[in-house]
């Protein structure tokens, strides 16, 4: 018992150590300020993002085959957790998806996405390795998706490898025992469909405080076309 209690406290000591002096950076999308965020290589012909009544939209065009990725934030961001509320709210056909990508680095093509699916209906967990490596599943978990509904999303990389993917009251958990936890940005994503988002907060140790249209106080707590095809068609 008290071996266990032990191990206990030291798990929750990583945890707070992680996020401890955390700052929180915020965009709620009510003010269309859309300048920090940026769609990685965009084909303006196959997809788009905008923001309508407060919401941000992604939206893949029928017959294209890709993930749309909206980035944001700085390469150097590293051990945060992001989080958002997001629904699907177009099918194009079977491959539709929406999700969260943590730690994606432009410059070599590498990352995580957290990903809820269409048919099957599910929640994974992504690990996105430059090409020409292909894109690895880390782990699964069966949900009803559905149209028009909102889900609560929260995304989390520690620093011992493990990836959390949280959809309302579902946690989807896995261990990535090669991780790569360098950095990277964060952003949304959306595929083979349309996908509405809002509420976006990224927390983490060196995450800034703010975001579009936001003002925080400081608290003590706080185109490579040749690998397009491979990184945006999983």
């Amino acid at each position: 018992m008290k071996k266990c209690l032990i191990f206990g406290l030291i798990v929750c000591g990583v945890a707070l150590n992680q996020f401890a002096l955390a700052g929180t950076w915020k965009d709620s999308f009510e003010d269309d300020i859309i300048s920090e965020w940026t769609i990685f290589n965009e084909s303006p012909e196959k997809e788009k993002w905008w923001i309508h009544e407060g919401e941000a939209i992604g939206e893949t065009a029928k017959g294209a085959n890709l993930v749309s990725f909206w980035l944001t934030g700085d390469s150097k961001w590293q051990n945060y957790t992001m989080s958002c509320r997001a629904q699907i709210t177009k099918f194009n056909n079977d491959a539709t998806g929406f999700g969260l990508l943590l730690y994606f680095r432009s410059e070599e093509l590498s990352g995580y996405m957290f990903r809820i699916e269409h048919a099957p209906d599910r929640a994974r967990i992504l690990k996105i390795l430059p090409p020409p490596q292909p894109t690895v599943p880390l782990g699964g978990l069966d949900i009803v998706v559905e149209t028009d509904k909102w889900y609560q999303l929260a995304a989390t990389v520690y620093e011992n490898g493990t990836l959390e993917f949280q959809i309302d009251q579902e946690i989807l958990r896995v261990v990535d025992h090669n991780p790569r936890l360098k950095s990277g940005q964060a952003g949304l994503a959306v595929g083979s469909g349309q996908a509405r988002f809002d509420d976006v907060e990224i927390t983490g140790a060196n995450i800034p405080n703010g975001g579009p249209g936001k003002s925080f106080s400081v608290e003590p707590r706080a185109k490579l076309a040749t690998t397009w095809g491979h990184l945006k068609s999983y």
